[in-house]
């Protein structure tokens, strides 16, 4: 039961990155991300930080890190490689990551392993050209707790010369447990060409409800 109740409360803290996905780095190029989010839940409040950086090592191998700390109650930090699954298609793209590393609560510190089938698809509309991500994902925490099942869809604009409205849907499931799920519109706000303000707000229910304000920088390089 320990190990279950410290799996929620790992999950209520610890999100995957918003820019995930199954499109890999040209070589030589990157991305780099931090973010901070305040929540509010029952009258408390709580911060999450958030720092995210990938790197295509080649055509077929992106390599990158992501690391998370909420409140120094909880974080995880990790590497991860993605690598292309098939032939790549005009219109659509999959990819498989494989990520390592440790997460922890109160400072005690467990291996933590990832794996996730994304699916990615770039689209024409009315208001001009977008993406559409779907990410699932495997995840262990420690050697004997309870695998956490995720679904994460992402859907936003990709002109570079105007805001861009990103929406991003994530779901969890443990066993024994009800599904938990956070629903956080954003906006993109360009700031350079390679630079962009993301400002999003939050819904998220797991064990407790939850609002929060979400403010990042997104680069690429």
């Amino acid at each position: 039961m320990f190990r279950v109740l410290f799996a929620i409360w790992l999950f209520v803290l610890d999100t995957a990155p918003a820019w995930s996905g199954a499109w890999l780095r040209e070589q030589g190029s990157g991305f780099a991300s931090a973010t901070v989010t305040q929540r509010s839940s029952n009258g408390q409040w709580s911060s999450e930080f958030g720092y995210y950086a990938d790197y295509g090592l080649t055509s077929n191998v992106t390599l990158g890190v992501d690391l998370n700390d909420n409140d120094t109650l909880s974080g995880h930090a990790l590497v991860f490689v993605r690598l292309p699954v098939g032939q790549a298609s005009r219109s659509y793209r999959l990819a498989v990551e494989l990520t390592l590393g440790g997460s922890h609560y109160l400072n005690s510190w467990v291996l933590m392993q990832k794996v996730t089938l994304s699916y990615g698809r770039a689209f024409d509309s009315i208001w001009g050209p977008g993406w559409l991500a779907i990410d699932g994902a495997y995840e262990m925490r420690g050697l004997k707790s309870e695998p956490i099942l995720k679904l994460d869809a992402t859907i936003g604009l990709s002109d570079g010369k105007h805001l861009r409205p990103i929406l991003q849907i994530e779901t969890a499931k443990i066993s024994g447990q009800p599904l938990f799920y956070t629903i956080t519109p954003s906006l993109q706000i360009p700031l350079t060409r390679d630079t962009q303000l993301l400002i999003g707000a939050q819904h998220r229910v797991t064990t407790q409800r939850s609002l929060g304000l979400k403010v990042g920088v997104w680069h690429r390089f």
